[in-house]
């Protein structure tokens, strides 16, 4: 497909991502914006285990471990390979490791593996073969498909639909997270700033949307804007705000951009006196969705 820069007329060229090089590039690029094309924080590359190397190992914002592969030629299959990670990184030996590397990524502190929704398994190709979709249709593993353009420093990513990607997973296989299990873990004063924080929140329109994984309270209305993360004595809070006209006059917000996450901004919450201003905080994030 063509592209055509409006302003000059001018073609925009295609490039495309040859050979191993190419394909490093491509994960390379990946890896980068993984909050924003994935909604996933990177963990490691190029991750060697037993009999083979993960491209990447990743979690979700959502704390669901991610297994990514990239396909570098149109006649590799890649299929079985992200399988068998799948069956390795499924044992219980591994799942220690694999939090064991979550661990050591100082960013990923404030989040926490859930193994309950299972593993993302994700491939990346310039196209699949029809030997890849009818093999992913037969396997009974969810496995996300995408394909990309490139063209001068615009990387376009395409979720394809192929077998089980349109599929839930069994519910015997998922547990519902509750508003409860993250009320129960702060004391009592901090469940009564949640409970009036909550109650404020979704009062601020009526496109918000509340779920939970397991490590924090999400609000959603396009993405996630506002993440609660709940302690004993304490509400820290998480902003997704455009930078550039965000205002924080108390200068009680920490910038966390640098974690490439989809939030960039911090803060806690540890009395009710504290909301007022919270809200504040909150609105020009919600406004910005």
């Amino acid at each position: 497909m063509a592209r055509i820069n409006t302003k000059t007329g001018d073609i925009i060229k295609e490039i495309t991502f040859a050979g191993t090089k190419g394909e490093a590039e491509l994960q390379g690029i990946i890896e980068k914006y993984l909050p924003q094309l994935l909604k996933a924080y990177l963990i490691r590359s190029k991750y060697k285990m037993p009999k083979g190397e993960i491209d990447t190992l990743a979690l979700s914002e959502d704390g669901i471990p991610c297994i990514i592969e990239y396909k570098r030629e149109k006649d590799e299959s890649i299929i079985n390979q992200i399988v068998f990670y799948y069956d390795w990184l499924s044992q219980q030996s591994t799942k220690a490791e694999f939090e064991k590397l979550k661990d050591s990524v100082p960013e990923l502190n404030s989040l926490t593996v859930d193994w309950s929704q299972g593993i993302r398994l994700i491939v990346i190709a310039k196209s699949f073969s029809k030997w890849d979709e009818s093999l992913i249709r037969h396997l009974n593993t969810d496995i996300e498909v995408y394909t990309y353009s490139y063209h001068e420093n615009e990387l376009d990513l395409h979720r394809e639909k192929i077998g089980l990607t349109e599929r839930k997973s069994p519910a015997s296989t998922q547990r519902n997270i509750t508003y409860e299990e993250h009320l129960v873990k702060a004391d009592d004063s901090t469940k009564q700033i949640l409970e009036e924080l909550r109650t404020q929140v979704l009062n601020l329109g009526n496109d918000i949307e509340e779920g939970y994984t397991i490590g924090y309270i999400k609000y959603v209305v396009n993405t996630t804007f506002l993440s609660i993360h709940v302690y004993r004595t304490n509400l820290t809070l998480h902003l997704r705000v455009d930078e550039k006209s965000f205002t924080d006059p108390k200068k009680i917000t920490k910038d966390i951009s640098g974690r490439n996450w989809s939030v960039t901004r911090e803060f806690k919450v540890e009395s009710v006196e504290d909301i007022p201003y919270a809200l504040e905080l909150i609105k020009q994030a919600y406004e910005y969705q």
